[in-house]
């Protein structure tokens, strides 16, 4: 067993612990900003179009910046990472708390997201490098297991945080989980783990994916807004593929590339990569849809239709540590596809709803898409990082985080897409103006139907995919 794997079970209960901590910060900072967005807009007496912007430029940043760390990671070592990263995210998140004006806001976001960007990559490698392959997909699962709860206790706590002590004091809960994370690390992390073949920064490399990801997200989330033809969008859209193409080409004669190509060789890896991205495509899409379809379509208010929507973060917290337990004995494979399974099923299910379908049904359509996401996402993590070499835990960690920021970002996109789409072939099938759809559920029902089915393909895909991806033969740690 190599030297930097732990065996004493103090000091593996430490870092999956510590790790858990991080990343349960920032998906709580995540959740109780989105509860707090119109508070935020009134403070500073900005559009929707503008706050919009507060979430996004986060987002743009970390999905952009994720694979440079993650190789930085491997060379300068995960345990830098992981306490610079939680430093500068704790930097964002005070001056967050006292911007004045919404550029200010608009700059914290940016260091708060960079911190996430060195914190997330390292802290899977730290998981996948210092324990023992038998607990490595139970440490997953916890990990798993925190970013849902975190998910799922954010907007009650943001809600309160609103009322009682205004947008600002969002920011400032997560500055002393930030600062046990870093007190602790400093003192109980080891900074041992596998030796780079080599030291050198791919700064090209980490230049260009960061513009060709970061030009894509903007054009994606624009597209709706300025329309498929704006010179804005178009330009995007062609810098994003010239600067991917001079990634691409740049790594494939780089000696020491930003991201390894040869890993995508691998099918299996290739396959598992393909499975989370549509897993979470479909995911992120249909849970940004349904408060529309339990508000317009149903009539329900914002405090019924919230606690409906929790159902599947919670349900991904409780199962998602057993998933991860059972992986490392299972293997990944089964699990994977037992998810993916019952993700179909659940999607089959949703075809079936209509207007006055009864809560119960969607509550059980919700419980089936909680419980896939928890079979799912921790074995799939854990297969990934298992496919890529042990020098190359880092590299392999952002990209399968990049993977997850471009799904997530798509399904945002797409979804509305296809519901709009859906919408005005239903209307105009019916005779409706656009402009009173919202007095004809009907309509609005068969946009829903319409991004169902899209789910549906992509929930099939995922299931052949992880049926596909093979666990690696096992080997000692």
């Amino acid at each position: 067993m190599e030297d930097y794997v732990i065996t004493d079970v103090r000091r593996k209960r430490e870092l999956i612990i510590l790790v858990a901590a991080a990343i349960f910060m920032m998906n709580l900072d995540y959740s109780m900003l989105n509860i707090s967005l119109p508070n935020v807009a009134r403070a500073f007496n900005v559009k929707i179009t503008s706050i919009s912007w507060v979430p996004l430029i986060y987002l743009l940043v970390v999905t952009s910046s994720l694979l440079g760390f993650g190789k930085l990671g491997d060379i300068k070592g995960y345990k830098k990472l992981f306490v610079a990263g939680a430093a500068i995210f704790a930097l964002g998140t005070i001056l967050s708390g006292l911007s004045f004006r919404i550029s200010s806001l608009l700059v914290s976001r940016v260091v708060q997201s960079i911190g996430e960007a060195m914190i997330a990559p390292s802290a899977i490698a730290l998981v996948t490098t210092q324990l023992p392959q038998e607990t490595r997909g139970k440490a997953l699962g916890i990990a798993a297991l925190s970013q849902g709860l975190g998910m799922a206790v954010g907007p009650v706590i943001g809600g309160f945080i609103n009322t009682y002590a205004g947008w600002r004091g969002i920011f400032f809960v997560n500055v002393p989980i930030a600062a046990l994370v870093i007190f602790f690390s400093i003192r109980m992390m080891s900074g041992r783990q596998p030796e780079s073949a080599d030291k050198r920064f791919d700064i090209a490399g980490a230049g260009l994916i960061f513009i060709a990801l970061a030009t894509f997200l903007f054009a994606l989330n624009s597209v709706s807004r300025l329309g498929l033809g704006n010179i804005v969008i178009i330009g995007c859209f062609g810098i994003s593929v010239i600067a991917f193409i001079a990634f691409i080409l740049g790594e494939l004669h780089m000696p020491y590339p930003l991201l390894d190509l040869k890993l995508f060789k691998s099918r299996d890896f290739s396959l598992a990569n393909a499975a989370v991205f549509l897993a979470i495509s479909l995911f992120m899409g249909l849970y940004f849809l349904f408060p529309f379809y339990l508000e317009m379509v149903r009539g329900l208010d914002v405090s019924k239709a919230g606690m409906l929507l929790v159902i599947p973060p919670l349900l991904m917290m409780i199962v998602s540590p057993f998933s991860g337990k059972f992986s490392d004995s299972l293997g990944a494979r089964p699990l994977c596809s037992a998810g993916m399974a019952l993700g179909v099923i659940g999607m089959g299910m949703l075809l079936f709803i209509d207007k006055g379908s009864s809560v119960f049904f969607f509550i059980a359509c919700q419980i089936m898409m909680g419980v896939s996401l928890g079979l799912f996402m921790a074995p799939n993590n854990k297969l990934v990082m298992a496919l890529a070499p042990a020098e190359k835990q880092g590299m392999a960690s952002g990209l399968y985080k990049s993977v997850l920021g471009l799904g997530a970002v798509i399904g945002l996109a797409v979804a509305p897409a296809v519901l709009m789409r859906s919408v005005l072939i239903a209307a105009k099938r019916s005779g409706v103006a656009m402009d009173v759809i919202k007095d004809h559920p009907e309509i609005l029902m068969k946009g829903f139907h319409g991004v169902f089915v899209f789910g549906l393909l992509a929930a099939v895909l995922a299931l052949a995919f992880s049926l596909l991806a093979k666990d690696p033969r096992s080997k000692p740690s």
